[in-house]
C-alpha cells in the first residue's frame, strides 16, 4: 500500500480505518454486519475491504460455500492489527469454519444488543470480547489454603444501563450445538468458582448473569435445568417470591449466579426483546432479557445498604479488637500521645464503668477512639495524625479530671473533711483520673470522726497483761498516772499533768502522712481512712496540707483549660480492609 494511503487510514476516523478498528475488536465479520456497523452500504464497505485485502490488511473466506451462498467472513492480517494497534495481534492465518461461524454469531449478538437494546430499554455501554473479556483472578485451590490464578473465559462481556440510569452486566456464551451438555456443564463450573470466589467484586455492579444463546428452545432448558441441579436451586423457592429480609440474605442474592439461556442463537435480535429466557427456576415463566438484567439492578440496589451496614460492623469489630488490645497495655501509647491521653485512655478502657455515679464524666469519645484504632491499625508512624490524637484526648482528659475536680470539691463543701477524699484529691493532683473504683462509693466515704473510731476498734495495748480490755484513753491514763506518781514533790509542782498526757501521745501515737488521721504505733496497716501507708511524727501533725487547701489548688487548676487551636478535628476515614 502507498504511504499515502496508509496516511489516509490512519487519519483518525476515516471509514477505511473504522473497517480495521471492528475487525480489531470482534475478530470476525460479515460484509453485512461491517455494513449495519457502519451504517453504510454494503457495496461500497466491501469496496473498501477489497482495497484493504489488495494492501494486506484484511483477507476473508467463506465458509460453508459447497453448500450454496454463504457471505464473505472478513478477518485482520497482521499488517492491519500493526497499523491499528501497532502490534501484530492477529496471526494472519486463515481460520476454521467453526472459529468464523462462532465468531461472527457473537457479532451478530453484538449487533442485536447494539441496535435493538434500546427500544428494550438496555442501552449498550461496553462490550468485550476475546481476551479483553476474559476474567482473571486469585483464588483459593483448595479449602486447606493456598491461591492459584483462575481464569474464566467468556465470549463476551456485556455491560448497559437501564432507563432509571442503574447500571449492569452479564457474560454471554454462544452455543452452535457444537458442545455436549458435560462440556455446558464444565463451563458452568468455572463460573461457580468466579461467583464463589467473589471475583467480580470491584470490576462489576453485580455477579453479572451467565446469558447462553443456543440453537433450540431444547437445548436452552435443558441446559438451564442441568445448570439447577448444580446450583443446587431445586430446593429454593422462586427468587421472584423470594423477599430477603437479613443483609446476610440481600447479600447472598446480589452474589448469586443468575444463569438464562435462550434457543434464538440464530435470531438474536428476537431474543433481546422478546419473552425468551428460560431460568434455572422451573416455575418461572419465559422472560425478557431486560428483566432479568432489570432483577438484578434492583438487588443491586437493595443489597447497597446491606454492605454498607456490614462494611460498618466490620469496621466497628477491627475498632473493638484494636482498642481492647490497646487496653491491656495503654503505656505504649504514651511517647507518641502523651500521659495525660494514656490516663485517659485507661480511664475509657475500665470496665467497671457505673454512668449513674456523679464522677464519671459525660464524654463523647467515640469518634476519637475510633480515630485511635485507625490510626494504630493503619499509620501508627504517621506524627500528623498522632499529634491531632495528643490534642484531642489531652482536652478530653482536662475536660473529664475538672469534671470530677468539681464533683469532688462539691463533697467537700457539703460534707466536710473526710479521709477519703485526701486520697482523690491526692491523685487529681498528679494529675490523674480517678478510676471507677477509687471513686465508687466515694460521697459515702466514712467521716473523719467515724474513720478514727475505725482506727481504735480493734486497737489493743502493746503490753497485754490486762484482764478486761483498755481503750486507748483509758491505757494512756494509767500510764499517766504511774508517771506522775513517780515525781517527786517539786516536779509536780513545775509539771502540768497535761504535758505528761501530750508526751505520752507523742511517743505512742503517729499521723498519717496524707489526711493527718491518729494512728498507734503499734498498728503498721495503712491508714483505714485513706489507705496510705506513710506516717509522720504525731508533732508534725499539723504540717499536713488541709483537705480545703488541697482543693482550691485543684480548682485554680480545672480554670487553666488548654484549649487546642479552633482548627483541630478529629476525623474518622473509612477503614481499609
Amino acid at each position: 500500500m502507498s504511504s499515502g494511503t496508509t496516511q489516509q487510514l490512519r487519519a483518525s476516523g476515516g471509514p477505511s480505518e473504522q473497517l480495521l478498528l471492528l475487525l480489531n475488536d470482534h475478530r470476525v465479520m460479515t460484509t453485512d454486519q461491517l455494513a449495519r456497523a457502519t451504517a453504510t452500504p454494503a457495496r461500497t464497505v466491501l469496496y473498501r475491504l477489497e482495497q484493504l485485502r489488495t494492501a494486506g490488511m484484511v483477507d476473508y473466506d467463506r465458509p460453508g460455500r459447497h453448500t450454496g451462498s454463504a457471505p464473505h467472513h472478513w478477518w485482520l492480517r497482521p499488517a492491519g492489527a500493526r497499523l491499528i494497534t501497532g502490534t501484530a495481534a492477529a496471526d494472519g492465518r486463515r481460520p476454521s469454519a467453526m472459529f468464523s461461524a462462532h465468531a461472527a454469531t457473537i457479532t451478530e449478538v453484538w449487533l442485536a444488543l447494539r441496535d435493538h437494546g434500546p427500544p428494550a430499554g438496555l442501552t449498550m455501554t461496553g462490550w468485550a470480547t476475546d481476551r479483553a473479556g476474559w476474567q482473571e483472578w486469585d483464588g483459593p485451590t483448595s479449602a486447606w489454603g493456598g491461591t492459584t490464578t483462575k481464569r474464566l473465559t467468556p465470549d463476551a462481556v456485556y455491560e448497559a444501563t437501564l432507563p432509571d440510569g442503574r447500571t449492569t452486566a452479564a457474560f454471554v456464551e454462544i452455543d452452535l450445538a457444537s458442545m455436549t451438555q458435560n462440556q455446558l456443564r464444565a463451563k458452568l463450573d468455572r463460573y461457580r468458582a468466579y461467583t464463589r470466589d467473589q471475583a467480580w467484586q470491584g470490576r462489576f455492579p453485580h455477579c453479572p448473569p451467565l446469558l447462553l444463546f443456543t440453537t433450540t428452545a431444547h437445548r436452552a432448558v435443558t441446559f438451564t435445568r442441568n445448570a439447577a441441579k448444580h446450583l443446587r436451586e431445586e430446593h429454593n423457592p422462586s427468587r421472584y417470591r423470594r423477599r430477603p429480609v437479613t443483609d446476610g440474605d440481600l447479600i447472598a442474592e446480589h452474589g448469586r449466579l443468575i444463569v438464562a439461556a435462550t434457543g434464538l442463537v440464530r435470531d438474536p435480535a428476537r431474543a433481546v426483546t422478546a419473552h425468551a429466557w428460560n431460568l434455572t427456576d422451573p416455575e418461572a415463566a419465559e422472560t425478557t432479557l431486560t428483566a432479568v438484567l432489570d432483577e438484578r439492578a434492583t438487588v443491586t440496589a437493595a443489597a447497597q445498604p446491606a454492605y454498607h451496614r456490614e462494611h460498618a460492623a466490620e469496621l466497628a469489630r477491627q475498632r473493638s479488637h484494636t482498642l481492647h488490645t490497646l487496653a491491656r497495655h495503654p503505656q505504649q501509647l504514651e511517647p507518641d500521645l502523651g500521659p495525660a491521653a494514656v490516663d485517659l485512655l485507661a480511664y475509657l478502657f475500665d470496665r467497671d464503668h457505673d454512668p449513674r455515679n456523679p464522677f464519671t464524666p459525660d464524654l463523647d469519645t467515640s469518634s476519637v477512639l475510633a480515630a485511635l484504632a485507625d490510626w494504630w491499625r493503619q499509620q501508627p508512624d504517621d506524627p500528623t495524625t498522632a499529634k491531632t490524637l495528643r490534642t484531642a484526648l489531652t482536652r478530653a482528659h482536662h475536660t473529664a479530671w475538672s469534671h470530677q475536680v468539681h464533683q469532688l470539691a462539691h463533697l467537700t463543701a457539703t460534707g466536710g473533711d473526710r479521709p477519703a477524699w485526701y486520697t482523690a484529691a491526692t491523685r487529681l493532683a498528679r494529675p490523674r483520673l480517678l478510676t471507677p473504683t477509687e471513686h465508687h462509693r466515694l460521697d459515702h466515704a466514712h467521716t473523719r470522726e467515724q474513720a478514727q473510731v475505725d482506727v481504735w476498734r480493734d486497737w489493743q495495748p502493746p503490753d497485754r497483761h490486762y484482764g478486761t480490755r483498755l481503750t486507748y484513753a483509758q491505757w494512756r491514763d494509767e500510764h499517766v498516772d504511774r508517771r506522775w506518781r513517780a515525781l517527786s514533790w517539786w516536779q509536780r509542782h513545775h509539771t502540768h499533768r497535761d504535758t505528761l498526757t501530750a508526751a505520752f501521745d507523742d511517743e505512742r501515737l503517729t499521723a498519717c502522712a496524707r489526711c493527718a488521721l491518729t494512728l498507734p504505733t503499734n498498728d503498721t496497716d495503712n491508714c483505714p481512712g485513706c489507705h496510705h501507708h506513710q506516717r509522720l511524727p504525731h508533732t508534725q501533725r499539723h504540717s499536713i496540707t488541709p483537705l480545703a487547701d488541697l482543693i482550691t489548688a485543684l480548682l485554680a487548676k480545672a480554670a487553666d483549660d488548654p484549649r487546642p487551636p479552633a482548627s483541630t478535628e478529629i476525623s474518622t476515614a473509612p477503614g481499609r480492609d
